[in-house]
């Protein structure tokens, strides 16, 4: 039987790759928080294929996931005539003789220099802290299975292959024969199993272990089988299953087995920034030499590294690799456009001309990644609960009194002109959405989402139509009960395009008779009043996308119970009929693994929630980054890291070095 890790495998040897894999949302974009779930997404598309995540036994019935390659740049072809350069220090050993095998060619040396805009918490991937600190994790150490930003796809890493059982309910993964550690000792599958062990632990809280759990809080139960295999079994159907072990970094037992006691155990206070780094053991392609905090964390090359290119060559090609810890993002373009560092992600719409005058020149390669999955929203506040501290709604009565009228909320739609944002809140460079799904995104847009044209008249029609006819002196409508509509908008301060995006829809409002006061405040803030406190009116701020981009990472958005179910989180059972039929689909989503069908679930969530409009899609921005010249093997994805998530495969060319 031949699995699609198998197929995978193979392509990846003969230079192709599969189609990807699917594209979701998980939390607020652009700041580098990562609470529940935070991240960034999508590019332009190319064709479509079909594929099977595995390809199950005989007896199992035919399961489709049709994915959509959507990355807007091919894969590097090898060049079997460039310089091979010599490796410095040398790689120890020979290569596995499962050896994971990337389908390039490079040149050795050099040190690679880029950024990141967090602070490292912790090098511990049991329970990573942060994007910046989950990245780390990719660079250290290595998982069963893994996922190519570039191609869209799981593929595997550790892990040669897996296989489903008739059920979808088993997993069965077979691990590569002579895979080293750092330190040079074997990797068994002891090692696996401890890894497992350490996330599964029941003292041990993390979001991994939580990723894991179904709607009704259960976990996966898991075997080794032999040397070489280990099963899981989900106690209902998974559809994210190889996004969550994909999650799970495989960490040496020899080196912390004493620290996973039954009681008290303490491997989360093992791997921190203040450790001995000569301890910090991995299988990924850079070993930690030095982290000077709010200053840059320094990686060598992993002599015992398991991958090699097409010519059979030990990966990495670069030496050592120095990420740049740079919070302010102005800062991190001065430090890119003044060449201290090689690669930037996520170039702002504010440096896109500067960007492209250094591309003229020669200085850089820039590129054009197509609209994000990043969006600006606005949200009404329809949290109905009385404080009882104080015995007062959260929402002053008659704010609610405006905010759950459906017409009052698509009547402020109709009045955004979402084209006008684009020009000048975005310098152009965006697209007008609908719903959390912008065009970019081929496989999960749905062209069926009911849309809110800009149409002054409609907006004002709809505002009569619910007797608010009367003005003030000021010219702002009042409501039926003798109340001014007069409410205040928030963002967040750091973010110039939503402020830009606030004042804008400040003016839109007025236009047909709303007062609004806009305020922007700090982010911590915002957030606060968003997810505890439950005192704001209407709020500007943006989703992004984990990765692999999934429907389903968006279940703490999507459904009632969710902590960023924005207007009216964490709810005990669902406040409406439309929310509760949101909840059964987002359920039907997570046990269903074939595309088709799960699309057509999704399509009616987005269908649902336009329709109802408690939440505002106005804008995507487009998606840029850059590298220099001299740097090989560039794969650009939209999907953090956009240019350094083939790290083990990118180069320095030798007259650069």
């Amino acid at each position: 039987m031949t699995t699609t890790a198998q197929r995978t495998e193979s392509r990846r040897k003969r230079g192709r790759s599969l189609p990807p894999a699917s594209v979701g949302m998980r939390g607020w974009s652009g700041l580098g928080w990562l609470g529940v779930a935070l991240l960034l997404v999508l590019p332009a598309c190319g064709g479509d294929s079909n594929s099977t995540g595995t390809t199950p036994s005989s007896s199992t019935p035919k399961r489709t996931v049709v994915t959509k390659n959507r990355n807007k740049y091919p894969e590097p072809k090898p060049d079997m005539n460039r310089p091979k350069g010599t490796p410095n220090p040398a790689f120890v050993g020979t290569p596995s003789t499962e050896a994971g095998v990337v389908n390039t060619t490079g040149t050795y040396g050099g040190t690679f220099i880029y950024s990141a805009r967090d602070e490292i918490e912790t090098f511990n991937p049991v329970d990573p802290k942060g994007a910046t600190s989950q990245e780390m994790r990719t660079i250290l150490f290595s998982r069963l299975v893994s996922y190519s930003n570039g191609g869209w796809e799981h593929v595997p890493e550790l892990a040669t292959k897996w296989e489903v059982s008739a059920d979808n309910r088993t997993w069965t993964f077979t691990i590569r024969k002579g895979i080293l550690w750092s330190d040079g000792q074997p990797l068994t599958m002891e090692d696996v199993k401890f890894s497992f062990d350490a996330v599964f632990h029941p003292e041990i809280a993390n979001s991994i272990k939580d990723g894991f759990r179904n709607v009704d809080g259960e976990l996966p139960t898991y075997r080794v089988i032999d040397e070489q295999r280990i099963a899981f079994t989900t106690p209902k159907v998974d559809s994210q299953f190889l996004t969550h072990i994909g999650n799970v970094a495989i960490i040496p037992k020899h080196k912390w087995g004493a620290h996973l006691q039954a009681k008290n155990p303490t491997i989360l206070q093992q791997m921190t920034n203040s450790m001995d780094f000569k301890d910090m053991v991995g299988t990924g392609p850079f070993v930690l030499k030095n982290y000077l905090p709010a200053e840059k964390v320094v990686f060598e090359r992993n002599p015992y590294y398991w991958k090699v290119d097409a010519r059979g060559e030990r990966l990495p090609y670069l030496d050592k690799v120095v990420i740049a810890l740079v919070k302010d993002s102005n800062v991190e373009w001065q430090k890119f456009e003044a060449g201290e560092f090689h690669a930037i992600e996520d170039i702002s719409v504010d440096h896109f001309t500067e960007a492209e005058k250094m591309e003229s020149l020669g200085k850089i390669k820039l590129f054009r990644l197509g609209v994000h999955l990043n969006t600006y929203w606005l949200c009404f506040n329809l949290y109905p609960e009385i404080d009882p501290n104080t015995n007062e709604p959260y929402v002053p009565l008659e704010k609610q009194h405006w905010f759950h009228k459906r017409d009052f909320r698509h009547a402020l739609n109709h009045a955004i002109d979402r084209n006008t944002l684009v020009k000048s809140a975005l310098s152009g460079r965006g697209e007008a959405i609908w719903s959390a799904f912008s065009q970019g995104n081929k496989l999960w847009y749905h062209e069926g989402t009911p849309r809110y044209e800009y149409d002054p008249e409609k907006a004002n029609a709809l505002l009569d139509g619910l007797g608010w006819t009367e003005r003030d002196s000021e010219g702002y409508r009042i409501d039926d009960r003798g109340n001014t509509i007069s409410f205040q908008l928030n963002t967040n301060l750091d973010n110039l395009p939503r402020q830009q995006i606030g004042t804008l829809i400040k003016e839109m409002w007025r236009k047909v008779g709303v007062k609004v006061a806009f305020k922007p405040i700090a982010f911590n803030d915002l957030v606060t009043s968003l997810q505890d406190s439950h005192r704001w009116d209407v709020i500007i701020l943006g989703w992004g996308s984990g990765v692999p981009p999934d429907p389903a990472n968006g279940k703490n958005i999507t459904t009632s119970s969710g902590r960023l179910h924005a207007w009216h989180p964490q709810q005990k059972t669902p406040a409406t009929e439309w929310e509760a039929r949101v909840d059964e689909l987002m359920g039907m989503m997570d046990q269903e693994l074939k595309y088709e069908t799960r699309k057509k679930y999704n399509d009616e969530i987005q269908e649902l929630i336009a329709r109802e409009c408690p939440i505002v899609y106005m804008v995507s921005p487009n998606a840029y980054a850059a590298a220099k010249p001299t740097v090989g093997n560039v794969w650009p994805s939209v999907l953090r890291p956009q240019t350094t998530w083939n790290l083990e495969s990118l180069f320095i060319q030798a007259d650069a070095q």
